[in-house]
């Protein structure tokens, strides 16, 4: 995975820099993350890696999926990706690309895993203890998993805050095993 990032940092970061020159963040935004579907989905996965398809051929699939929104620029680019067999990296591209903007924009997407449900109150107090922690404005998603038994993981970009009770157990364990 990380190596996969590696790899789609660079394109996701010409993208962007190019559709910020022009403009065009969101339309960009739309396009790669409707690439991204459709590289995502099986069938139409299987059908673009055939070994008898050219580049060209490839980028022309791609076309019927964007139909009449597809810019001569995202053209462009699906054909240097094609042209580099890298077509599979567009679901990490457009991930990347989706922190550039949020980044560019002053917000972080923030996912909050909980072992219950939290209430808005709770919510509210955490969004703003993560936009003082963060020096931004903070996207929350909340999600219930219940294998944390207690506490709650907090997920922004690359940085992690694991203060669950099964962290802290697993931490236990460790120790006790050493």
């Amino acid at each position: 995975m990380a190596e996969l990032l590696t790899l789609a940092r660079p394109y996701a970061k010409a993208a962007f820099a190019y559709a910020s020159e022009q403009g065009a963040t969101d339309s960009w935004s739309q396009a790669l993350q409707l690439l991204s579907a459709a590289v995502q989905d099986e069938a139409f996965s299987a059908y673009l890696n055939r070994p008898e398809l050219t580049p060209a051929e490839q980028v022309g699939v791609f076309s019927k999926v964007l139909g009449d929104s597809q810019s001569k620029e995202v053209s462009n680019f699906l054909t240097l990706l094609a042209d580099n067999d890298r077509l599979s990296l567009l679901p990490e591209i457009s991930e990347e690309y989706e922190q550039l903007k949020s980044q560019n924009n002053n917000t972080v997407d923030v996912v909050i895993e909980s072992a219950f449900p939290l209430s808005a109150e709770q919510e509210q107090t955490l969004a703003k203890a993560l936009e003082k922690r963060f020096n931004s404005a903070v996207n929350v998603t909340v999600e219930v998993n219940k294998a944390l038994i207690a506490g709650v993981v907090i997920r922004a970009g690359d940085q992690v805050i694991d203060d669950s009770a099964l962290n802290k157990l697993e931490k236990m364990r460790t120790r006790l095993l050493a």
